[in-house]
């Protein structure tokens, strides 16, 4: 038996954040949704429509405000939104996804300004704490098995990762951190709203494809490109639907707070099945690795130069390899299914990504 939860949910608007809210709704949980964006309202009311929710009136409520505000502002909104001192769950998964530092100090202005905030806000207003972290706060990683613990502070690849670090240390001990891996589209609809991570790979391609295509004579299947990485290391991507439902079933459960869990992939593609599925999706040929370390080939023409200017985007995306442990999520959720990485699934979230023009277009 299920006991239902009053949940103030931040990021529900986010990519992840709906699918969060579905499932929350979908098993009898009652939400307090904080928003800034109208716009972004009103396209997670349309979705959760078009999945049937939510099914009961008193369910789902919102209320608009800026996360960085909460502490200062939680007295006035409470007057102003009846019944949202009820809450007992604090289910925090807003965050700026930015990988490098703006001008406005984001990511770190949103993600450890947040973390912050509410953590001085549960002094004040007691809720039980789950926090959506991601399991590349390890840092640099080469092929090492992380647990699911706190580490220390390490060499990241991008400021988004340190900003996670940073909030996980605010927290430690006193929430349920739950860490995703990469995250990508539904596994079913392939339904994406943020085309951000390993679809970068496949967006290069596609960009690379159609450059060449303009291209007279040029070379396709044999551009002799080699990438520095190795190519059975793998990328851990994990579909936004499994993330959701373990998410919300590990929170259900009070003996499971409190604690750390990898929301990743068992059996992640390795670089080198990745690679082969993206050369036979856009026609490309004489793109592989070389091993970690290895320099990068150098252009020796203008078609090696716009190749190379591809590969550079994506490089990243191959360095960083570690293996997450898992053994505290199975134990949760032991009959959650993660749906599997194959080809057709694959090729159905390029097919997604490519008609919703990589997110230019409405979702």
């Amino acid at each position: 038996m299920i006991t239902p939860m009053n949940v103030l949910l931040t990021g529900g608007t986010g990519f992840l954040g709906e699918y969060i809210m579905a499932e929350l709704l979908e098993r009898g949980h009652s939400i307090w949704a904080l928003y800034r964006s109208e716009s972004r309202k009103l396209d997670t009311i349309r979705f959760l429509g078009s999945v049937g929710l939510p099914r009961s009136a008193n369910s789902l409520h919102w209320f608009k405000g800026e996360i960085l505000d909460a502490y200062d502002q939680w007295d006035n909104w409470c007057k102003d939104y009846d019944g949202l001192d009820s809450v007992d769950t604090l289910i925090h998964s807003a965050a700026s996804t930015r990988l490098h530092m703006d001008d406005s100090g984001e990511p770190l202005k949103t993600n450890l300004g947040s973390a912050k905030v509410l953590r001085r806000l549960i002094e004040r207003k007691p809720m039980r704490v789950h926090l959506i972290s991601t399991a590349y706060v390890c840092g640099l990683v080469q092929g090492l098995r992380m647990m699911e613990a706190s580490h220390p502070k390490g060499d990241f690849v991008n400021v988004y990762e340190e900003s996670k670090w940073e909030s996980e240390e605010i927290w430690k001990g006193e929430a349920t951190l739950l860490r995703p891996s990469i995250i990508v589209g539904h596994s079913e609809t392939a339904r994406c709203a943020s085309f951000t991570g390993w679809y970068i790979l496949f967006q290069a391609a596609h960009l690379l494809d159609r450059l060449m295509g303009e291209t007279a004579n040029s070379s396709r299947l044999s551009l002799g490109i080699s990438i520095p990485a190795d190519p059975y290391a793998t990328t851990n991507v994990v579909p936004v639907d499994y993330v959701a439902k373990a998410a919300v079933r590990i929170i259900e459960n009070p003996s499971h707070h409190n604690k750390i869990y990898h929301l990743t992939h068992p059996d992640p593609p390795t670089h080198k099945w990745t690679l082969d599925l993206i050369c036979r999706r856009f026609n490309l040929g004489g793109l592989d690795f070389s091993g970690a370390g290895s320099p990068f080939t150098q252009p020796r023409n203008r078609i090696e130069r716009m190749v190379w200017r591809q590969m550079q985007t994506i490089l990243l995306h191959f360095a960083n390899n570690p293996i997450f442990d898992r053994t505290l999520t199975e134990s949760a959720v032991p009959d959650l299914e993660v749906p599997s990485i194959s080809e057709e699934f694959v090729e159905k979230l390029i097919d997604y990504a490519i008609e919703s023009d990589w997110g230019q277009s409405t979702q």
